[in-house]
């Protein structure tokens, strides 16, 4: 069984998948399987996955036909037999030492279980368009920014222990735009986050016309409602 499983939801990204995958194979942290879900792909995106099936670690491809990253997600979780999932998705360049580092830290802060890194952002050419996007490192300060409407754990940066899932349940489709934030905020009453503080991510942004940037507060109001009423504050 490998140590950590990398998770890719996949949707017509075949222009930026192949660095992108190189980018996790090219990890100098090796014990990794990769679980890839297609969904709804009408490019090459599953050819260019293919490609890499003779590679050692190998990619367990399955397809989703429900449209949208949560249930392409969720498809793909019950798959991931490590103790440890990596997100990653098929647009993003990971820097060679980024598992390693978060795995490392993981062993060594057990009582951590969600970490994350710093990034730079860049367009969809790989070139940086900002200053590297800076997180808060230690728990307390990563739940003060969350609890304040502001994401501070970035999705494709992240590694977590896989028994997160049994408290805080997984991705939830109402929350399209920010599955990972909510995911988060779940989170919050069982688990201990961090951020590493080195740069080990090129995330790339995209302009999504049918982003609502209301729903991050949303969400968060909707969670400090629940945790009041059931107890949890």
């Amino acid at each position: 069984m490998p140590k950590v499983s990398v998770l890719i939801p996949l949707h017509n990204c075949a222009h930026s998948l192949r660095r992108s995958l190189d980018s996790v194979f090219d990890q100098t942290f090796q014990d990794f399987d990769i679980i890839a879900v297609l969904n709804n792909c009408t490019d090459s995106t599953e050819e260019v996955v293919q490609e890499y099936n003779n590679r050692p670690q190998g990619i367990k491809v399955l397809k989703c036909s429900i449209p949208g990253i949560v249930p392409t997600l969720n498809t793909g979780i019950p798959h991931c037999s490590a103790e440890l999932i990596a997100r990653q998705d098929g647009d993003d360049y990971w820097y060679p030492t980024k598992l390693a580092r978060q795995v490392e830290f993981l062993d060594s802060n057990p009582e951590v279980d969600i970490v994350g890194t710093q990034l730079r952002q860049v367009d969809g050419h790989g070139r940086p368009i900002d200053a590297v996007l800076e997180h808060p490192l230690e728990d307390a300060a990563i739940k003060q920014k969350l609890l304040s409407g502001h994401n501070s754990i970035v999705h494709p940066s992240v590694v977590f222990r896989k028994n997160i899932f049994l408290r805080a349940g997984t991705y939830d489709a109402h929350y399209r735009f920010a599955e990972d934030y909510h995911l988060w905020l779940k989170c919050c009453k069982w688990h201990k986050f961090a951020n590493l503080d080195e740069v080990l991510l090129d995330y790339t942004v995209w302009r999504n016309s049918e982003y609502n940037p209301s729903v991050v507060p949303m969400v968060r109001d909707m969670m400090h409602f629940l945790y009041s009423h059931i107890g949890l504050d």
